[in-house]
């Protein structure tokens, strides 16, 4: 049965590939989709002082504000970030970026078990009333090959910086440069179209027996 011209198999094959129109913002020179920041803090190791009050941790670190972020002085302190809409990928150039507020401090970041110490620097913009400053990463610098795909970043906020100013990092943003959908597996998808097709009055295919 066809359709305005288009053949039932055409709509299927049309809606598993269309993906929705992203917008974006820009934060310290830097050019992100709405949804290409961490979704959810899993773990966490220390006490942790929030600024520009944030009900939460994890709302601290999942929000688009560089503004809010939170910092800790205990020895060991780190936050383990998830990114559940989009998933990393190890695309060209830099792919991740890790923003905070003050001085510029060193990020100790590990993924897919690999660690590397991250030094910040200056973006040229403020955030909540201070200097916003942003690490940059190529996850090629942690291994991973070309089009690799990455959902969680694990980040220590400990790593002091020298005398005479020492201060530990105080991490406010992690977000995606390059990154694909989280898509859920092939047969919810299908499972999803089917329905829609139903509504549509299309014909359903048959599972053979």
């Amino acid at each position: 049965m066809a359709m305005h011209g288009f053949s039932a198999a055409t709509i299927i094959f049309a809606a598993l590939i269309a993906s929705p129109a992203a917008s974006g913002m820009n934060i310290g020179g830097f050019a992100f989709d709405d949804n290409a920041f961490a979704d959810e803090v899993t773990a966490s190791t220390g006490d942790f002082e929030l600024f520009d009050t944030p009900p939460s941790l994890s709302a601290a670190l999942t929000d688009t504000d560089p503004g809010t972020g939170a910092f800790s002085f205990d020895k060991g302190a780190s936050v383990t970030l998830r990114f559940v809409d989009n998933v990393l990928i190890n695309g060209p150039g830099r792919d991740l970026v890790l923003f905070e507020t003050g001085v510029v401090d060193t990020f100790r970041v590990t993924i897919d078990g690999v660690t590397r110490d991250v030094l910040s620097s200056s973006t040229g913009e403020t955030a909540g009333g201070f200097d916003l400053n942003a690490a940059a990463i190529d996850l090629s610098e942690f291994g991973l090959g070309s089009g690799a795909r990455i959902s969680e970043v694990r980040i220590a906020l400990d790593h002091r910086s020298p005398d005479p100013r020492p201060t530990v990092p105080s991490l406010t943003l992690a977000a995606a440069l390059n990154s694909q959908p989280a898509e859920p597996p092939l047969p919810a998808r299908l499972a999803l179209l089917l329905s829609g097709l139903a509504g549509l009055g299309l014909p359903r295919p048959h599972p053979r027996s």
